[in-house]
């Protein structure tokens, strides 16, 4: 994987405003570099990286993964369960039993991503 770009991508979501300054810092911040060594590394000119700045830059985005990988599950199984909500006090016709499935397959998948490796 480019660095450079898994810098970068540690530093994601931006807000619309950010300097470019806060957004470097984050990344620098996250992977456990000061920030010039994130500049440089941001914008190509490190002459080279070393093989620790490199694990704790790709350690540092898959724990960024995993974490955002987590929140969106959360995220989905409270809009399911919103949307269950709705359904059963709306809808005659609702079948809950195929939400309760949807739910199961979700707390799987948040279970496997809380396993190390």
């Amino acid at each position: 994987m480019d660095i450079a770009k898994a810098l970068k991508a540690l530093s994601e979501p931006h807000l619309r405003d950010e300097k470019m300054i806060t957004i470097i810092e984050r990344s620098a911040q996250l992977a456990g570099l000061s920030y010039s060594r994130a500049y440089e590394i941001w914008y190509g000119r490190a002459r080279c990286i070393g093989r620790e700045e490199s694990v704790r830059i790709t350690e540092a985005l898959d724990r960024k993964n995993q974490r955002d990988a987590r929140n969106e599950i959360r995220e989905l199984q409270v809009r399911i369960a919103r949307l269950e909500q709705y359904f059963i006090q709306t809808d005659e016709n609702f079948h809950s039993e195929d939400i309760s499935k949807l739910g199961e397959v979700l707390r799987s998948l948040e279970r496997g991503l809380s396993r190390p490796g």
